[in-house]
């Protein structure tokens, strides 16, 4: 809320703008837990691993901002950020699973019946890739924090873009941009949504509870593998094919996204001007060096 949090490969950064229209920086040594066994570096496992983490630091740096821009003292507990947490998944399984589910079945026992995997989950993926939009659009038309929200979404992709093009972090450089990105967080969830058709298709069609306790387990696969397609896809842009592939998401960002002011831009960047120059001063010191990821 009101800032940017940057991520690199030892920390986690973020900028907020205060209510007196100051810049707070902060920034934090991040250890991944994919740098502890190899096994958790495997294809697909890393995935999942790095989609926890990032909920869990999003959700703490969403706190965190939110105490910040409202002028509050008091952070919320390690626990009440679990606990939101929690709540919040336990929102996503009744939107994205269970309501699917239930919804191609009432529409299968309307039309006689949809016994086919692979059609039943057609069904079931339109609908809920129909749920997520509409959620996006609801949000969006409701609450006027949610539009400045995208609008620091867009800032941050625009900050990254211009560090990628190699060129001077100032807002100035960012105004030619636009707001998507090719790893952008919401072109992952559409890709969880259409791979997860395909995974939910060898699960079979039966009880509504099996077909909902089903796909929850199988979602760190779904996750695993989306995340696989979008390092993947952003490190082969020359293909034609693989922007033909991208396509989709990087329009489903114009929804998450917003254009962002001068200001904003000033956010996104001074968070990740500090992460860099985190990274660039641990270097430095001889008793960091050895224990970094470069």
């Amino acid at each position: 809320m009101e800032g940017v949090l940057m991520r690199s490969p030892n920390f986690w950064g973020m900028a907020v703008r205060t209510p007196e229209g100051e810049l707070d920086l902060r920034a934090e040594r991040f250890r991944s837990v994919t740098r502890k066994s190899r096994f958790f570096r495997l294809p697909v496992i890393r995935g999942f691993l790095s989609l926890a983490e990032t909920l869990w630091l999003g959700m703490r740096a969403l706190t965190i901002s939110t105490n910040i821009a409202l002028g509050e003292e008091e952070e919320l507990s390690r626990k009440e950020i679990a606990a939101t947490l929690l709540l919040a998944l336990g929102l996503g399984v009744v939107l994205f699973l269970v309501a699917p589910v239930l919804g191609t079945k009432g529409i299968g026992a309307l039309a006689g019946g949809i016994e086919h995997p692979v059609l039943f989950n057609l069904v079931e993926g339109v609908i809920r890739v129909a749920i997520f939009v509409a959620y996006l659009l609801i949000i969006t038309a409701a609450s006027r924090d949610i539009k400045r929200f995208f609008a620091y979404h867009g800032a941050e992709h625009k900050a990254i873009k211009v560090y990628e093009r190699g060129e001077e972090l100032v807002p100035e450089n960012a105004r030619k941009l636009d707001t998507s990105h090719v790893r952008c967080g919401t072109s992952f969830i559409l890709y969880v949504l259409v791979l997860s058709i395909l995974v939910f298709s060898l699960l079979g069609v039966e009880g509504w509870l099996y077909m909902v306790a089903s796909r929850v387990v199988v979602i760190p696969l779904v996750a695993g593998l989306a995340f696989e397609f979008i390092m993947w896809s952003a490190r082969h842009q020359d293909s034609a094919l693989v922007r033909a592939l991208v396509w989709p998401g990087l329009q489903l960002q114009k929804l998450t996204t917003r254009e962002p002011t001068d200001e904003m831009v000033e956010v996104a960047m001074a968070s990740l001007k500090k992460v860099l120059a985190m990274e660039e001063e641990a270097r430095i010191r001889p008793d960091e060096t050895n224990k970094l990821v470069i």
